[in-house]
């Protein structure tokens, strides 16, 4: 596994599009962020995202922010998903520091209100999973939500992904409440032998929640 930061491989340097059985996955491009904003500016998506953009020029340019990191999910030729897969490091002591670089993703995804229900967004976030230990080599991946959106940890809980923290009330929502926070995560040696010691119980599948 190579910790050099400049020799790590980025999403642009693997093969897309990849596919899974329903879906077409790449990288995100400028012109996405069009074609993302009338679903994803809708209350229930608004809900639970970092930022809340005032308008589409926002979107736009908080969508470019974040290109080197985002992917988008297709269906039927519409994108229909968002997802990061943001490499970073974890914590190390000083002195090994550089060989700890870059070896940890988190994942994140979004998906169209118009399209849940239907195993989507679980097969979407599952495919994250695969590129980031098969494509980027990370050792170990994480995501992190509200507890408050069932939808999200379930979704998490689905493609074999641990709960690792409950935070009380350790995040403020732009409601002006503060609610709990969840961290699920996986090694990449529980991704390629659930079946081993502190291996994720769970497996992918279809979902009411997404």
């Amino acid at each position: 596994m190579t910790t050099d930061a400049t020799q790590q491989t980025r999403l642009d340097d693997l093969s897309w599009p990849q596919r899974t059985d329903r879906l077409e996955i790449r990288p995100g491009r400028p012109e996405d962020a069009a074609a993302i904003w009338p679903w994803y500016r809708r209350p229930e998506v608004q809900e639970w995202t970092t930022v809340l953009p005032t308008d589409e020029a926002a979107h736009q340019e908080r969508w470019l922010e974040l290109l080197d990191s985002s992917v988008v999910g297709l269906h039927e030729d519409e994108i229909i998903a968002v997802g990061k897969i943001h490499r970073q490091t974890p914590w190390s002591q000083a002195d090994v520091a550089a060989q700890a670089r870059g070896l940890e993703a988190e994942l994140g995804w979004v998906l169209d209100p118009a399209h849940q229900g239907r195993g989507l967004g679980t097969e979407f976030a599952a495919a994250l999973l695969e590129i980031a230990f098969d494509g980027l080599d990370v050792r170990r991946v994480q995501a992190v939500c509200f507890a408050d959106n069932t939808a999200s940890w379930r979704i998490m809980e689905r493609i074999g992904m641990r709960r690792e923290a409950w935070e009380r009330e350790s995040s403020l929502h732009r409601s002006g409440r503060w609610l709990d926070a969840l961290t699920y995560a996986l090694l990449a040696s529980e991704f390629y032998d659930p079946a081993a010691p502190g291996g994720p119980a769970g497996t992918p599948g279809d979902g009411a929640d997404d």
